[in-house]
């Protein structure tokens, strides 16, 4: 199967849930969400 343009459209791209360790010792914990994903990314 070959593709013409070689270039798939990606709608959103998913932000896996994050646990984040911040200085003063707190866990942030940061859901998983969907995101837009960044333009000219292949610049």
């Amino acid at each position: 199967m070959t593709t013409s343009n070689g270039k798939s459209v990606i709608k959103r791209v998913y932000v896996p849930t994050q646990v984040r360790d911040l200085p003063n010792g707190e866990k942030l914990k940061i859901p998983g969400h969907y995101k837009s994903p960044p333009e000219d990314s292949e610049a």
